[in-house]
């Protein structure tokens, strides 16, 4: 097009053809990225879906008595609509898109799909009709499922939107007006009711908290542990047109976020608060709202600050920490040569990509095929962004994914992705991570969890400590390990090749005060997503081994060692707050911790919050009374066919985990990627600039 344009300078360019050219650029600069040579033995070149290329063996380092950070255990849960046959998680959350209209006293919802939505009762209708129209239904869904599956921590979404829907009617029309919704209220100030008022055409949070307290018990009594403030308010205004009717401002976000967390608080101050639970890199930097943001933007990098900053000033008020944990969303934005997001495709080129995706969450030296995240490269890798900011803004803040998903549900690719992102999740402490799969087919993802929590069908989990461990910066391989307290012989060492062809050997080397003489390897691999035991033990020597990686596999290598060595240690603190943090340590909400003796599948108290040590202004948020002990807490246990598996949990289906190298030194690899990215992308920008300034001139010059 551009030769055609230079031979003929008087050809009026077309619109849709600078369309069509901008986008070829695009993926030509994208494409050569991909095919851009590492330093070392090998290169990348996933052009057109080939595999990539890697050396052929690895040094690995583990230094079992260096590193020790804790390891959440709530990182390892999943979104409540998602089957869990097969599955072992320690954690559950409410999801689904109808939930900003839920409407917990009749549960209704609104179907959040736009100018064409519609009221009805779907989040309960596999319900008998007799009991659609119990209060809370649909979270008693939730608590029901997670006793099914023995699931320890639940996770509730409130409502923030401001209306809810007050019928089950049908289609909304633009002529219905606001008798089709319900008015949301965060405080009733009123005396609450085992029987909400359905007919007042009011909705009240607090009276919701309360409602599960009393039929639950609090966090702290092993009722609903945490709630989030919403899900995804950037969408409101999109999905529910007729109930949203423009975008959200940062201020408005923070002024309600602050008020719902504070009612939250007053019932239940062992429950945490999430927040804000929004979607992608855009929501992280203005909320989707630029106009808005522009007032904001001189003073703070980004909206994640702001918003950090307000709930932290709201707190102060208050005189109780409102904000425990900082929740966002992330599903991988990657696209394809033809600007097609990886995260639903199942071509060689997705497949290739989503194995490097979770990189974007901790390497500074990796550049995602997105043009959002090459636009806004100065917040990537996430979670050390997202660590500075809760540092610089709110300290004592924790960390949370409570939607995370890079696609490949069905297929080895995202198993891997899985695995890689749960060793990131614990390496780097983020506090919960639940998956939210895109799929009908989970079973590699399934397995991607299942190596840290159930890697034998038995139980046997991933440690609860990360130790420091090291693969040389090899980006087609990933480790992790672990141990449990401070006992060094019950190393744990998950592995993953990413090579597609190569068989790689490593080169692993033990650092530790045990003597280890043999190892079990678990593994789940591209053939069978089923995580297997090797007949074969590996033979230790001196604390040092060869290991054969088969291409695209997942191992978890259990170790057994002798001269057990208990070391007597604080672990860190996954976030360190700063010296101008004014907030004591009572002020972060302490959670309750996994025993040193067991794994992180054993039976642990769920998380929640001190309540006696949990003000911040010197006085317990313990004014509410403590709910009665509740006679349907242990009873309300039935599940609707539809929404339970029915399949127990077997052995055969559990499924393996990937890792990615771990570390407290920088990853080895380099930046000329990155670099080569942005002039790349420089120059596609400079050539459109180009191409539209010469096409207004010419026509101009054709109008005359």
């Amino acid at each position: 097009m551009i030769r055609r344009f230079l031979k003929n300078p008087d050809m009026v360019v077309n619109k849709r053809l600078l369309k069509k050219s901008a986008a070829f650029l695009c993926a030509c600069c994208i494409f050569t990225a991909a095919g851009l040579p590492f330093p070392g033995e090998g290169s990348v070149s996933a052009v057109f879906g080939s595999s990539y290329m890697d050396t052929d063996s690895i040094s690995v380092k583990i230094d079992v008595s260096a590193g020790h950070k804790p390891i959440s255990p709530y990182i390892y849960g999943i979104n409540s609509e998602t089957s869990f046959s097969g599955l072992t998680v320690n954690a559950i959350k409410q999801s689904d898109p109808r939930l900003s209209s839920y409407n917990w006293e009749t549960n209704f919802s609104n179907s959040a799909e736009g100018e064409n939505s519609s009221n009805d009762n779907a989040l309960v209708k596999s319900y008998p009709a007799d009991r659609q129209l119990e209060p809370a239904l649909y979270t008693d869904n939730l608590v029901s499922k997670a006793k099914r599956y023995g699931i320890p921590s639940r996770y509730v979404t409130l409502q923030m939107m401001g209306m809810t829907a007050a019928d089950s009617a049908g289609t909304i029309y633009p002529s219905d007006g606001a008798e089709r919704w319900d008015q949301v209220f965060f405080r009733k100030h009123d005396s609450f009711s085992s029987e909400p008022d359905i007919a007042d055409g009011a909705v009240y949070m607090d009276e919701y908290v309360s409602f599960l307290a009393n039929k639950y018990g609090y966090a702290v009594d092993g009722g609903i542990n945490g709630y989030f403030l919403d899900n995804e308010p950037e969408n409101w205004s999109e999905l529910y047109p007729a109930a949203a009717t423009r975008k959200i401002t940062s201020d408005e976000l923070i002024e309600r976020s602050a008020e719902l967390a504070e009612a939250v608080k007053l019932i239940d101050p062992t429950a945490l608060v999430y927040g804000p639970s929004i979607s992608g890199i855009e929501a992280f930097i203005n909320l989707k709202n630029p106009d808005d943001w522009d007032k904001h933007a001189q003073e703070y990098s980004w909206f994640i600050d702001y918003y950090l900053m307000g709930m932290k000033r709201a707190s102060e008020a208050a005189g109780t920490r409102l904000l425990d944990v900082l929740d966002i969303h992330y599903h991988t934005e990657a696209t394809n040569g033809l600007l097609e997001p990886v995260i639903n495709g199942t071509d060689n080129f997705s497949n290739n990509t989503r194995l490097q995706a979770p990189r974007i969450l901790w390497d500074s030296t990796y550049t995602e095929n997105s043009t959002i995240a090459i636009m806004h490269n100065q917040h990537i890798p996430l979670i050390p962004t997202l660590e500075a900011s809760i540092n610089m803004y709110y300290p004592g803040t924790k960390l949370s994914f409570s939607e995370y998903n890079f696609g490949g549900g069905g297929h080895i690719s995202g198993g891997i992705a899985v695995a890689d992102t749960l060793g990131i999740f614990g390496e780097y402490g983020v506090h919960m991570a639940c998956l939210k799969p895109n799929s009908e087919d989970t079973s590699y993802q399934k397995s991607g969890i299942n190596i840290y929590t159930n890697y034998d069908g038995n139980g046997g989990s991933f440690g609860n400590t990360s130790v420091r461990s090291d693969n040389g910066g090899d980006i087609m391989s990933s480790v992790y390990a672990s141990i449990n307290g401070g006992d060094e012989t019950s190393l744990k060492v998950l592995l993953i090749n990413k090579n597609q062809n190569t068989v790689k050997s490593a080169d692993i080397m033990i650092s530790s005060d045990a003597e280890f003489e043999s190892a079990e390897v678990y593994s789940f691999n591209e053939d069978s997503a089923k995580i297997v035991l090797s007949d074969e033990e590996i033979e230790i020597e001196d604390n040092r081994f060869s290991f054969d990686m088969e291409p695209l596999t997942v191992y978890m290598l259990v170790f057994s060692g002798t001269a057990e060595i208990i070391s007597e240690y604080v672990p860190e603190e996954t976030t360190q707050a700063t010296e101008s943090d004014t907030h004591t340590d009572t002020d972060i909400p302490s959670e309750t911790t996994v025993s040193e003796s067991v794994t992180v599948s054993s039976v642990f108290t769920p998380e929640h919050v001190d309540a006696e040590t949990y003000s911040t202004a010197g006085t317990t948020a313990t004014e509410t009374e403590r709910p009665p002990e509740s006679e349907t807490a242990e009873s309300s246990t039935a599940v609707p066919a539809e929404t339970a598996d029915g399949e127990t949990v077997s052995s055969d289906e559990t499924l393996p985990d990937e890792s990615e190298p771990s570390d407290d030194e920088e990853k080895s690899v380099p930046k000329a990627v990155k670099a080569a990215v942005i002039i790349l992308t420089a120059a596609v920008v400079l050539t459109m600039i180009y191409i539209i300034v010469q096409d207004r001139v010419l026509s101009r010059k054709s109008g005359k």
